[in-house]
């Protein structure tokens, strides 16, 4: 009978043992799963902040050129509207002083 009781005090002891062990190991990979998760988290953040980098520099890339191509062509506007007053204006000086018809 001593026997039984001694084996039933064991395995009431192993039993212990075992669930303080399940416990252990739950928390254990709750931890490294919370861990995992903010590795990926920040990886995911580092790769979008890369990524958004490149794209506002090429944008302020695209946006220069569009500038450059802007200028260039107000550049040309604009001397073709100051030839244009040019002509016109002589043209009335000839008018008034009777040199055309």
């Amino acid at each position: 009978m001593k026997a039984l009781v001694d084996f039933e005090s064991e395995l009431d002891k192993t039993k212990a043992e075992v669930l303080a062990e399940k416990t252990r190991i739950v928390r254990e990979a709750e931890s490294i799963a919370d861990s995992a998760k903010a590795n990926a988290i920040s990886k995911a953040q580092m790769q979008a902040s890369e990524r958004l980098g490149k794209a506002r520099a090429e944008a302020e890339r695209q946006a220069e050129s569009i500038r450059g191509q802007g200028l260039s062509s107000l550049r040309a506007f604009e001397a073709s509207v100051s030839a244009r007053k040019k002509k016109a204006a002589e043209t009335v000086v000839r008018v008034l002083l009777g040199e055309m018809k």
